[in-house]
């Protein structure tokens, strides 16, 4: 009797619970990446380019993104969420204390394109044209893990 009061108890509770749980698939995007990271100033009149090597890292929720050139570093480590609906939107933001353009790190809605390679790692172009500031940030990754 007491067996079968504890089961019923019990059959209660997970019925109960279950509404509440919530399961999120993993992100497509999950995995470890390495590329460049492309910022164009003054696009419309004559364009300054710099480019800073990369490891990006995206995990369900949150990105995470490196500089891995040792000379002539002028972004700064950054990580923050991300979500993925029509576009990528990076959001929330995290900047390493380190000497930097803040204006350089990529915030807010880019275009985002899936290049699959049958015969090698997949890759990633993720972009964004600031119209009112006519700067270009680019980020061109190439999946390694």
């Amino acid at each position: 009797m007491k067996k079968t009061l504890w089961l019923i108890i019990i059959g209660i509770m997970i019925a109960g619970c279950a509404d509440d749980i919530i399961v999120k698939p993993a992100s497509e995007l999950r995995g470890a990446y390495e590329g460049d990271y492309i910022r164009v100033k003054s696009v419309s009149s004559g364009a300054s380019t710099k480019t800073q090597n990369i490891e990006w890292t995206f995990t369900d929720q949150k990105f995470f993104c490196e500089v891995t050139d040792t000379s002539d570093v002028w972004l700064c480590d950054f990580s923050g969420n991300y979500e993925l609906a029509n576009k990528l939107i990076l959001s929330d933001t995290v900047v390493a204390a380190q000497t930097c353009d803040r204006s350089d790190i990529p915030v807010g809605s880019f275009q985002l394109i899936r290049k699959s390679n049958p015969s090698g790692p997949d890759s990633l172009i993720i972009e964004q044209y600031d119209e009112d500031s006519d700067v270009k940030k680019v980020i061109r990754i190439v999946k390694t893990g």
